[in-house]
């Protein structure tokens, strides 16, 4: 209220028992962040001078199938570091609000001049299949060749909206009988209730000999995995390492 008064104008409007930003409200919070950003960079400048460290890093995350084993393998280099990671879609007001210090997924809709982002894996599109099926020894393969066929999508993910426009490309609608998450959409692949598609990194980390995977040639779009973080933010020792960590890790995945 004294900052309303100051300012001359409402920030917040009241939308029943709710509080949400006002035209003006919404202008003023991104400078409100720079501000907040400038505070935090000079905690972690004045950490860093005096070598110290909180020891943690919070990690925002859409797709935890994708990342369990290089968050697994980061955790047995550097047990010190605490590691928190949190599940959502709004992943960029995340990273601007200041309630994750970097995010970890697909990276090819970011498009923000506050956001700063690095790709680590170029990774192809991949048709998941059981074994017993007509297209199982094909190794790659056009996805409109899989327009008949029975789709099991993810729920509302960012690899999702990916294929999706895979699907446009490819000129036809899914027959989806299932949308599930990514442990689910195995099974049934592996259970042989339809097709998925996916990453061929995905599809190499399901864990069962009952299916096998196919690379899509056409349409050639590629996902590109990657962290993203806040542009100017000064990294902590903990962030830093991630980065370092994960660079390392997929480069030798590349290999």
């Amino acid at each position: 209220k004294k900052l309303e008064k100051e300012l001359g104008v409402p920030l917040f409007v009241r939308k029943g028992r709710n509080l949400e930003l006002s035209p003006y409200g919404q202008v003023y919070r991104e400078y409100a962040r720079e501000v907040f950003l400038a505070l935090e960079n000079g905690r972690r400048r004045i950490n860093l001078i005096r070598d110290e460290d909180e020891k943690k890093i919070n990690l925002g995350i859409l797709s935890p199938y994708v990342w369990n084993d290089t968050f697994r393998s980061f955790r047995e280099r550097y047990p010190e570091i605490n590691q928190f990671s949190f599940e959502g879609f709004k992943f960029l007001s995340a990273i601007l609000d200041g309630e994750i210090d970097m995010y970890v997924g697909g990276v090819n809709n970011i498009y923000n001049e506050k956001i700063e982002y690095e790709t680590l894996y170029d990774d192809e599109m991949a048709i998941l299949m059981h074994k017993s099926h007509p297209f199982a020894d094909r190794g790659k393969i056009s996805l409109r060749e899989c327009r008949d066929e029975k789709f099991i999508n993810l729920g509302s993910t960012n690899l999702q909206k990916f294929i999706s426009t895979m699907y446009e490309d490819a000129r036809f609608d899914p027959n989806v009988v299932m949308i599930c998450d990514y442990t689910l959409r195995d099974q049934m692949v592996i259970e042989n209730y339809g097709i998925s598609v996916t990453t061929k990194l995905s599809a190499m980390q399901c864990k069962s000999d009952k299916v096998t995977y196919a690379v899509i040639t056409e349409p050639s779009q590629r996902r590109k995995l990657g962290i993203a973080w806040k542009k100017n933010a000064v990294f902590t020792k903990s962030m830093q390492l991630f980065y370092d960590f994960a660079k390392e890790y997929y480069e030798d995945l590349k290999v």
